[in-house]
């Protein structure tokens, strides 16, 4: 999205925000309800701040009849258990990685493809178009889960980290040990780089990258500053390959627990939760990376001949019987299309 287009856009939601205040309806006759919602992310995260935001101004706009309250830092469920939670209604809603959804739903199995954001903001070209639409639509009535938003998360794309060398091309990734999950779309992704890939448990990396277990790892700025492993790594490339989004969503009876007016403005503060967790993952990107470089960290930038070597390894994946048989070929190319 465009500075220009951000701006307009951040200047409308300003005015319907004021309008809707200016307008208050009468929540005299309103239930009061409570909507619990299960988070992962610790509560100084991007789409976490967000939430925060949105649900002091859903209490505003309720005349605190409806109280959103988040619990973070998996305080209630890690995230596939958490969304999982949201569908038997064990908590109203949840947030979670699109990579995280495959329990419920192959439908965004998409988003994890290299090279296939070519914008962070692009993401909203998609979520909230046809796309994400029809997402929406099958999760409600195969899930009795409403899709409310989608979000980025930890500041802007993955950045590859490591302790070893400065890294330019694939080649110069040859030998070397990646922390990995245990995602074979992942790990193919780094052998096509020459890379060894290596599944750690995420609260293992920071020792394993200490004791050379692992030389390097693919995260996001931000979480990279919050589990403090920009006090183990040197070295960063901004290869731009993978971009993470989180899907919030709410049980369908939690949702119709609300009256009419109190919908309405529950969509409203899903419109501003948006808007911030946007907001937030940009500002949490620079932060984090003013972070590491004040610590001596160097953070390597490829030449566009450069990022032209990574993109071919990246997408060769594509037509890989790994993704090929999962994702089809024709959404691929609706994602691709949204973004132009």
């Amino acid at each position: 999205m465009s500075t220009i287009k951000r701006c307009l856009l951040t200047a409308a939601l300003a005015t319907a925000l004021q309008v809707s205040a200016a307008n208050a309806a009468d929540f005299t006759k309103s239930p009061s309800v409570t909507l619990r919602l299960s988070s992962a992310s610790p509560a100084g995260m991007d789409d976490s701040r967000a939430l925060k935001d949105a649900a002091e101004f859903l209490s505003k706009e309720t005349n605190g009849t409806v109280t959103l309250k988040p619990f973070f830092a998996s305080a209630l469920f890690d995230e596939i258990a958490g969304m999982s939670a949201a569908q038997s209604g064990l908590v109203d809603m949840a947030i979670a990685c699109t990579c995280n959804m495959t329990k419920q739903t192959d439908s965004m199995l998409f988003s994890d493809l290299p090279y296939l954001w070519s914008e962070m903001d692009n993401g909203r070209k998609v979520w909230d178009g046809p796309i994400g639409q029809q997402i929406g639509e099958t999760m409600r009535k195969n899930l009795g889960l409403r899709a409310l938003a989608f979000a980025p998360s930890g500041g802007g794309y993955r950045i590859l980290w490591n302790n070893s060398r400065e890294i330019r091309t694939p080649a110069d990734a040859k030998g070397l040990k990646i922390r990995t999950t245990a995602t074979p779309l992942e790990q193919e992704f780094w052998k096509r780089m020459g890379a060894i890939p290596t599944p750690v448990d995420i609260g293992e990396t920071y020792s394993a990258l200490q004791q050379d277990l692992v030389n390097g790892e693919h995260l996001q700025p931000a979480w990279l500053t919050l589990l403090k492993h920009d006090e183990v790594v040197k070295h960063g490339t901004e290869i731009d390959a993978l971009a993470v989004y989180r899907i919030l969503v709410i049980n369908d009876k939690s949702f119709n627990k609300m009256d009419e007016q109190q919908k309405a403005a529950f969509q409203r503060a899903m419109t501003l939760f948006e808007e911030r967790a946007y907001q937030y993952n940009r500002e949490l990107r620079e932060t984090s990376l003013a972070q590491f470089r004040k610590r001596g960290g160097k953070i390597y930038t490829p030449t566009e001949a450069e990022l032209k070597e990574w993109r071919a390894a990246g997408r060769g994946i594509w037509d890989s019987e790994l993704v090929t048989a999962k994702i089809p070929k024709e959404t691929i190319q609706k994602v691709l299309d949204a973004q132009k």
